[in-house]
Parts: structure tokens; C-alpha cells; sequence
């Protein structure tokens, strides 16, 4: 086996005549490669170095010292330096430990259920630095899914050594209308009425009338072959102009930091799960910080140092430009109108500035948009 050789070189005259008279007492050899006329290298186990040697100095032969190879040499090189291969043992051990263990837990796609998901894992003691093997992930995936019945499906795989829980949530159903038992179309808010198209019922408002949230617009009866009122489920479709608002803030003045000059230093260690430094955050009362990470020397343990440089600075008011701060504010305004109103039917927009308290602008969006404003409500 090569990583269970020596290697020595054999040098004399006829060295072949040697070779077959070892070979005939039952010395075997890894590699024979002749170097010149009268030198040969040589391979073979220590044991038959040693058989080889004895012969070597009967016939009168030159034989050198045997060099050792691949695990041989990473022996002899282990006594002489015994505390680095201690090292290097000691780090593939842990290393191995720590392979076994859950060092993240990642929540994905969970949407509104983040906080239920993270609730269960918690009930369940499934956090990071717990050991893999203690993890029935089958069982664990079953119980979430049964806690959370109106999501899809859920998935519980690791990766690497992170647990990664996956939802899919399911689509609501859609409100399907019952034809059965009797009810009124109401308003559910304010708006000019454009068009009120009744499918059943009898309508209780008129186009171009102003309705309030909860007025009625279809009431749930109609007159029967006999002239008699019946009660019916009212539906229909009620398309209004409705006018929606959304507002943001700017300030007109903005803190700034001037730097006085006087830094302090001091290094955080850091895992996933705590930090600690043996310095405490000056006392500064407004600083800035500028952060350098440097990560263990090994880089598959979950330990880096920080080094964290506090910069003290004074706060200083200092006055906005107006039309910067209503701009910001506007910005703000629209993109709110822009997330509540997707997909809605916007006819017309416009925003208005006001001032507040003297240092505050308000931007007031209003968008008018057509929608069905009906909704039904038992009787």
C-alpha cells in the first residue's frame, strides 16, 4: 500500500541479481524505477525495508535510509509537532459536532402566519443550536400543517445546517352569494351613486344620489303574481364614485451630526445567538459608527469579531427647503395610494399641502375612483 511505504534508493554493481534473489526470500516491491547505471529506487513496506537491508549489507550493497511516505510521513511529522495535529484533530471534531447541529431556523413565504409559525417552533423547542437527530421532521411538518389549516401546504427541509420551514398559502374562497333567504343591498361606504342594476329586489336609491355606509339600495322584497310583497335575497350591482384620501408627513427642519473629533474604539464578539465585549459604549451623547467584520480563522464556525469605531458628533436643527419636504411628502402620499389601490379603477387624482405646528408639511392625496359599493345584509 502506497501510504504505507518507505522509499530508499540501491546502489552497487548488478543490483538486478539483488532484486531477484530478495524477491526469491519474499520481499515484494511497491515500484522499481532505475535512476542511473547503478542506482535504482525502490518502494516497499518497512518491514521489508528492513528484510532488504539485511541482505543488502550480506552481498555488499549500498542501501539508504528509508524516507517514509503518505501516512508514515504525516506520522513522524505528527511527533515532532504534536500540538498542531492536536489542533487540527480537536477542529475536524468539532467541526463534525457542529454539522449535526440546527444553527438557523428560516421562515419563508409564512405572510401573515409568521408569528404562528415562529409561535409553534418555539412550543415545540425547535431553535437554533438544537441537535438534527432531535428533530422528527415528518411529525413536526404534520402538526404545523393540521395548526394551520388554511394555508396549502408546509414544508420542513434542511439546508445545509439551517431548518427551513416553507408555506404555500392557499387562495380564500371567493364570497359566493346565496340565493336563498332574504336580505338588503347595502352601501359599505360613501359615494355618488354612477349605476344600480337590480337582478332581484327592489332598488331603494337612484343614480346620481349621494348614499351614506349602510344605506340600503336594493331592498330584499318584491311584489308577487298575486301582487302580495315577498322577501328575497336583494342583488345587484351598485357602481359609485368614491373619493379616498391618504396623507403623509415631511419636516421642514433636519437634525444633522457635526464630528467633534473624538473616536473610540472597542471589538464585539459575535455568534448567532449572543454578543459580548469586555468595553462598554462611551457616553457619548450622539456618535457615529463605523463597523468592521472579520471572521474566525476557520471559516465553518459561526464566530466573528467586530470592531466598532464610535465617531461623537453634536446635533445640529438645521431649516429644510419647503418644496424638498413637500416633494418628499407627496412621494410618500402617492406610493401609499399606489399599494392600497391596486388593481381599483382610479378616474382622477390630486393632492393638497397643508402646514401643522409650524414645522411640518402634510400632503392629502385624493383619489376618485368606480367601484361596486354593494354589499349584502341579512334580514
Amino acid at each position: 500500500m502506497k501510504w504505507w511505504q518507505v522509499e530508499c534508493t540501491l546502489e552497487g554493481i548488478g543490483t538486478e541479481k539483488l532484486l531477484n534473489g530478495a524477491r526469491s526470500r519474499g520481499i515484494l516491491f511497491g515500484r522499481v524505477m532505475r535512476r542511473r547505471d547503478r542506482v535504482i529506487c525502490l518502494r516497499l513496506s518497512p518491514r521489508h525495508y528492513r528484510m532488504l537491508d539485511s541482505l543488502a549489507r550480506e552481498k555488499g550493497y549500498s542501501l539508504s535510509p528509508a524516507r517514509p511516505l503518505g501516512l508514515l510521513r504525516l506520522l513522524r511529522l505528527a511527533r515532532r509537532r504534536w500540538g498542531l495535529f492536536a489542533g487540527m484533530l480537536a477542529g475536524i471534531l468539532v467541526m463534525c459536532w457542529s454539522l449535526g447541529l440546527i444553527w438557523q431556523v428560516q421562515i419563508e413565504n409564512a405572510g401573515p402566519y409568521l408569528g404562528e409559525v415562529r409561535m409553534f417552533l418555539e412550543e415545540m423547542g425547535v431553535r437554533p443550536g438544537i441537535a438534527r437527530d432531535s428533530v422528527a421532521l415528518p411529525a413536526l411538518q404534520q402538526q404545523l400543517a393540521w395548526r394551520l389549516p388554511q394555508v396549502k401546504w408546509v414544508r420542513l427541509e434542511y439546508a445545509g445546517v439551517n431548518l427551513r420551514v416553507r408555506l404555500e398559502q392557499g387562495t380564500p374562497p371567493p364570497d359566493i352569494l346565496s340565493h336563498q333567504g332574504s336580505g338588503d343591498l347595502i352601501a359599505q361606504e360613501d359615494g355618488v351613486l354612477l349605476r344600480l342594476t337590480a337582478h332581484a329586489g327592489t332598488p331603494a336609491a337612484k343614480e346620481g344620489q349621494l348614499v351614506r355606509a349602510g344605506q340600503v339600495l336594493i331592498r330584499g322584497e318584491e311584489k308577487g303574481s298575486n301582487g302580495q310583497i315577498v322577501s328575497v335575497q336583494a342583488r345587484g350591482e351598485a357602481i359609485a364614485r368614491v373619493w379616498r384620501t391618504w396623507e403623509a408627513k415631511a419636516g421642514l427642519t433636519e437634525m444633522t451630526t457635526i464630528p467633534t473629533g473624538r473616536t473610540y474604539d472597542r471589538f464585539v464578539i459575535c455568534t448567532p445567538f449572543f454578543s459580548w465585549s469586555p468595553q462598554d459604549t462611551p457616553d457619548y451623547l450622539a456618535w457615529d459608527m463605523e463597523k468592521q467584520s472579520q471572521k474566525a480563522s476557520a471559516g465553518w464556525l459561526p464566530i466573528w469579531v467586530e470592531r466598532e469605531q464610535y465617531l461623537e458628533a453634536a446635533l445640529e436643527e438645521n431649516p429644510r427647503d419647503e418644496r424638498e419636504a413637500k416633494a418628499e411628502a407627496a412621494q410618500l402620499a402617492y406610493l401609499s395610494m399606489q399599494r392600497a389601490l391596486i388593481n381599483e379603477n382610479i378616474v382622477d387624482k390630486w393632492i393638497d399641502f397643508r402646514m401643522i405646528e409650524g414645522d411640518t408639511i402634510v400632503a392629502a392625496v385624493t383619489a376618485e375612483i368606480h367601484r361596486d359599493i354593494g354589499c349584502r345584509k341579512k334580514n
